[in-house]
């Protein structure tokens, strides 16, 4: 499912971390932890293909990738922003089903009409999820998600992505929230 072998990453030539090889298997939900400036969101945009390795190799199948910082633009609803993010044109009938069913799993099926901009942090950062579910990747990456997210919606979104394991979606998460995260993993993988 995914197989990282002697990675180096960096920018403009300067090495941020090498010698990284691991594997995930199908149905995994693994947690990436790390200090600040370790080299966890460096690791997701590799394999999600934003940035290219200096080294080594990443052998991976489809990908979707929630990373922090996305802005909210004004303008958009909820459904329009996944549509956009997904298939950049109008979306079909069937396609509006299945981004309801996201919002519903995400538990924000009311705003499914609200412009982006008029969300919290934490409802965005679920839009965002939702789009991710939508994309029906083999691997979905995490950088933070429970950002912005109150205790109650950080166990709700750490189950989440523990279910979606368990129906076969490999699960790479990033976070510094350990204490909860680890109880929904399958393991960690420490940089």
């Amino acid at each position: 499912m995914l197989k990282v072998k002697n990675l180096s990453l960096g920018y403009g030539g300067r090495k941020v971390m090498e010698g990284i090889s691991f594997d995930l298997a199908q149905g995994e939900c693994v947690l990436l932890r790390g200090t600040n400036g370790s080299g966890k969101t460096t690791l997701l945009k590799a394999i999600a293909g934003i940035i290219k390795p200096l080294e080594g190799s990443i052998e991976v199948g489809s990908v979707a990738m929630v990373p922090t910082g996305i802005p909210k633009v004004k303008g958009f609803t909820v459904k329009d922003f996944i549509a956009t993010a997904i298939w950049r044109r109008s979306i079909s009938p069937a396609e509006n089903a299945e981004i309801d069913a996201a919002l519903g799993k995400m538990g924000i099926a009311d705003k499914a009409e609200r412009d982006i901009s008029s969300l919290s942090d934490g409802e965005f950062q679920k839009v965002c999820i939702a789009a991710a579910l939508v994309r029906k990747a083999e691997i979905i990456l995490l950088d933070e998600p429970s950002s912005f997210l109150d205790v109650e919606s950080r166990q709700a979104l750490y189950s989440l992505l523990r279910d979606l394991s368990r129906q076969g979606k490999t699960v790479f998460f990033s976070s510094h929230d350990v204490h909860d995260a680890e109880q929904y993993c399958d393991r960690i993988i420490k940089l």
